[in-house]
Order: C-alpha cells, then sequence, then structure tokens
C-alpha cells in the first residue's frame, strides 16, 4: 500500500482503514485457528509419547499400573526407569525364591566318609544298633 498524498479526505482514509482492518481480522483468524492446532499437536504428541511408554513397559514384563512410575517427559528417560524397575523385579523375585532354612547338620558318618576313615564309618553305622 502506497501512500502517494500529503492529506487524505476521511472517506479516503475509512477506505484505506477498512481493507486494514480486514486483512487483520483474517490474519487474527488464521492465527487463533493456527494455536487451537498446535494445541492438537501438542496432545498428539503427549499421546504417542504415553503410548510409546505403555508400548516399552509392555516389551519388559511389567504392569501397566506402574505407569505413573515411569512417566516422564522423553522416551529415553523412561526407558531408564524402565529399566530401574526391572532390576528391581529381578531383586525382588531372587530374595523371594526358595532359600532352605535348615541345614543338614554332617553327622559321623559323613565326617568320617570325608576324611576316608572307614572305621570310624562303620562305628556310625553299628552306634544305631
Amino acid at each position: 500500500m502506497k501512500l502517494e498524498k500529503d492529506n487524505y479526505t476521511k472517506q479516503e482514509v475509512e477506505e484505506i482503514l477498512k481493507g486494514l482492518n480486514k486483512q487483520v481480522a483474517d490474519l487474527t483468524a488464521n492465527l487463533a485457528g493456527a494455536t487451537k492446532k498446535m494445541k492438537e499437536i501438542d496432545t498428539l504428541k503427549k499421546d504417542n509419547l504415553n503410548n510409546s511408554i505403555k508400548l516399552e513397559m509392555a516389551k519388559n514384563g511389567l504392569d501397566l499400573d506402574l505407569f505413573d512410575l515411569v512417566s516422564a517427559d522423553d522416551l529415553e528417560g523412561s526407558k531408564l526407569k524402565i529399566k530401574k524397575l526391572m532390576d528391581l523385579q529381578k531383586k525382588q523375585k531372587i530374595d523371594n525364591s526358595y532359600k532352605p532354612n535348615e541345614h543338614k547338620n554332617d553327622d559321623a558318618y559323613s565326617v568320617a566318609e570325608k576324611k576316608k576313615d572307614v572305621e570310624g564309618m562303620l562305628k556310625s553305622k553299628f552306634s544305631k544298633f
């Protein structure tokens, strides 16, 4: 838009402003639409991240109830948390595994057998009669 005159009439100024106001209204509408699209994109990105984290959890055999513990701002951070949880889960499985609480005490026969003492082995056997 070029301004060629030094002085304009009120009617000429109103026509110029009318065109500019229309452009401002169009740009404002476009900006509002773009803002709405940006919010949708952000929501989709967050949903995508959450789904990726859930997939990683499922691959590692973690229950989806633990999602709140592993959620992070990026997938790499979540993978580290998932790895830590997997290590803890392995440690817990080991701790909960069978551990015999009574060890067989060595009797006289087994002690003699370890020493290769035949006489002690026979004494142990005959002492039971």
